[in-house]
């Protein structure tokens, strides 16, 4: 099994954010498909090498969410108000 990957982001403040990609190994997306791993800082951290990808996911109401673990072939993470959400997140019906 591969990890989900990140397409993009457009959280800009975000230390993991060069370039609209996100460059940490794994991010947490929470109950709420907000990303848990949004860290607001001036100073970069991250891999440039690397490309963020979906280390768990806590959102249940999720339809990509099975066993904490995200289904999507991608992701993307933009802002909503003032933190970043998973936009890929589609609601179970």
């Amino acid at each position: 099994m591969n990890m989900t990957g990140i397409s993009k982001c457009n959280m800009s403040t975000c230390a993991y954010n060069k370039e609209g990609s996100c460059h940490t190994l794994g991010i947490t997306v929470g109950p709420h498909a907000e990303c848990n791993t949004y860290v607001h800082a001036s100073s970069r951290g991250g891999f440039p090498e690397v490309t963020g990808g979906i280390g768990a996911c806590l959102a249940s109401n999720c339809k990509f969410n099975s066993k904490l673990e995200c289904q999507a072939t991608k992701v993307d993470v933009a802002i909503d108000d003032k933190h970043a959400d998973c936009k890929t997140f589609q609601s179970k019906k």
